[in-house]
């Protein structure tokens, strides 16, 4: 722009100039040699343009020939150097896409047109790394060493390939000379960060990520977390020996990540060292209502030593008040509750939980609910193959690797903070099969004693009505034989022993006399059982064979089934493997279901 003015501003002095001398005109006298030579002003003026115009064209000339053989050479040279550009702009293009036979062929074209040039050692190296000659490539970057243009081409090279081979030794080395050489290179400072976070020289890498932050590396916000991450890191290493310093690093880390859990619990755990309960549960407390984790109901649940199994069920009820109706806090509850013998604490804890977030720690702890409270290894059972089928639980995740303490850093790249408490990420996919939890959340119904089961004599056994009824009570007088040496025992087996599903068939009055024969073992037992004479010698109970007749109905085509109470709540026992009924003539032995 201002060269198109200073051209303009030139034109208009001329156009000025020669306007002024057509307005002015004058004539010039020449003296040469004696002789006069007039003429007009404009004339001369032309003529002098002309003059300096014509020699300015000699000199020209003049410079183009002497000049031509140097012209010549740096034609050459120039196209020489294009090529080579040419050659290696699309050897660069060719190692990219994987093209090692083109990429060696410009390789090679390229650095026989240009000489000295760094991009050309860069192909070079690249592609023997995509013909698998490693030791061809290091020596390329080994040479790119010796020039200040290259050198730390090279470093990165050179660190890049010791990461590939595990040497550690040496990949510091480089990343740690390359830093040096440019406090501003992002890849070395972050190098030199990580491994001296592998090596636990967390004083070391505090101040190297200080040193990140300061020369711009990383923002403002990940220096904070990074750091918080690595004082959390340092108060767990120094817990057992030096709490003090342990409390003091997490309530910073604390201070710059308030929901990071892994403080909250080093720096609580600490705190109950130093006797400072109220600083320790306050911690605790600050996190819990941003992120309830299970690790922080733990610790707050067992933050004082000797408490009874009552202080820490209404501890735990007292945390999860503070987020109302969170999973974490209910199951905290259960634990708690299971711990005091409270079980229908822990049943009504795990309703909700149960309804809206069912996963497969809380089936684990349905079945140690079931387990604790009644022994019932059916329940248990079925709560455990639930737990098989329900979505996963979240775990500490980072990159693949699943841990179930929290890390400082990742095991598979070095970085820091990657752990994250989330459901990895090959259990995300759910079985189809729905959980239906039904009436398993529910406690079992009372169960009926053994002393209190009545069979009917064998004159009420005829009623047609009464068929079902009757099967339960022979079935549970079965029962009572098996508990002989128990007179006052209340079993609750005897009530599992009667099935929901049971139908009365053609040769029911078969199985109820082969029932039946059984309790004539029992003699101590005959008191229970109405509808018996009592033998006044001491002789043997009677013989309870009850005939039923059905021959009427069957012949009426009348069938009346009236419906039986399953005191245990699902239609099998989840531990009845669901053998099928065998024929009626076979001999029966106490198989009650």
């Amino acid at each position: 722009m201002i060269r198109l003015f200073i051209y303009l501003i030139i034109i208009l002095a001329l156009g000025f100039g020669f306007a002024w001398i057509a307005d002015n005109p004058g004539v010039v006298t020449l003296n040469w040699q004696g002789k006069d030579i007039r003429t007009s002003l404009m004339v001369v003026v032309i003529a002098i343009g002309a003059l300096l115009f014509v020699l300015l064209f000699i000199w020209g000339l003049f410079r183009g020939v002497i000049g031509f053989p140097s012209f010549l050479s740096r034609y050459f040279t120039n196209r020489r150097r294009d090529r080579g550009y040419q050659a290696l702009s699309k050897g660069l293009i060719a190692a990219g896409t994987g093209d090692k036979d083109l990429a060696r062929r410009l390789s090679k074209e390229s650095g026989k047109l240009l000489k000295n040039e760094p991009l050309v050692e860069l192909l070079d190296a690249q592609t023997c790394l995509l013909e698998g000659n490693r030791e061809a490539a290091r020596g390329r970057f080994q040479t790119m060493l010796s020039s200040e243009d290259t050198k730390l081409l090279g470093l990165r090279g050179l660190y890049l390939e010791a990461e590939r081979e595990g040497e550690r030794e040496a990949s510091r080395l480089y990343a740690e000379e390359a830093s040096q050489l440019a406090p501003t290179l992002a890849w070395a400072g972050n190098a030199k960060l990580r491994n001296l976070s592998k090596d636990g020289d967390w004083e070391a890498a505090l101040g190297t990520l200080e040193s990140n932050r300061a020369a711009g590396l990383i923002d403002k916000d990940t220096a904070k977390r990074h750091r918080a991450v690595l004082l959390t890191a340092r108060a767990i290493d120094e817990e057992p020996t030096n709490p003090e310093l342990a409390a003091k690093l997490a309530k910073e880390a604390h201070r710059l990540a308030p929901d990071l859990v892994p403080a909250a619990v080093i720096g609580a755990k600490a705190l109950v060292r130093g006797n400072n309960l109220r600083k320790a549960s306050k911690l605790i407390e600050a996190v819990w209502k941003r992120a309830p984790h299970p690790e922080l109901a733990q610790s707050y649940i067992h933050l004082r030593m000797g408490d009874s199994a009552t202080d820490r069920l209404k501890r735990a009820r007292n945390l999860a008040k503070m987020r109302t109706n969170h999973p974490e806090g209910n199951m905290a509850i259960a634990e708690a509750a299971m711990d005091a013998k409270d079980w229908e604490a822990a049943r009504e804890a795990m309703k909700s939980v149960l309804a809206n977030n069912i996963t497969e720690r809380a089936c684990l702890i349905m079945a140690d609910i079931e387990e604790g409270e009644y022994a019932d290894a059916g329940r248990m059972r079925d709560w455990l193959s639930r737990a098989v089928r329900a979505p996963r639980d979240a775990k500490w995740t980072a990159e693949g690797y699943t841990s179930e303490t929290w890390l400082p850093i990742s095991p598979v790249s070095g970085e820091i903070d990657v752990f994250e408490w989330k459901v990895p990420v090959e259990q995300l996919q759910i079985s189809n099969d729905t959980i239906d939890i039904g009436d398993l959340a529910e406690p079992l119904k009372p169960q009926i004693p053994a002393a209190l089961v009545e069979v009917p004599a064998k004159e009420q056994l005829a009623d047609g009505d009464n068929i079902k009824p009757q099967v339960a009570a022979v079935a549970a007088g079965a029962i009572v034989a098996g508990n002989i040496g128990d007179e006052d025992s209340k079993d609750t087996d005897i009530a599992e022993g009667v099935s929901s599903e049971a139908s009365i068939e053609e040769d029911v009055s078969t199985d109820i006399v082969e029932e039946a024969n059984v309790i004539e073992l029992m003699p101590e037992k005959s008191e229970i059982v109405e509808g018996k004479a009592e033998n006044s010698e001491g002789e043997k109970s009677e013989k309870i064979a009850p005939e039923i007749e059905t021959d009427e109905n069957q012949a009426s085509g009348e069938e009346e089934e009236k419906p039986t109470t399953a005191v245990f709540p699902l239609p099998r026992r989840p531990d009845d493997p669901g053998v099928e009924q065998n024929d009626s003539n076979k001999n029966k032995s106490f198989k009650i279901f």
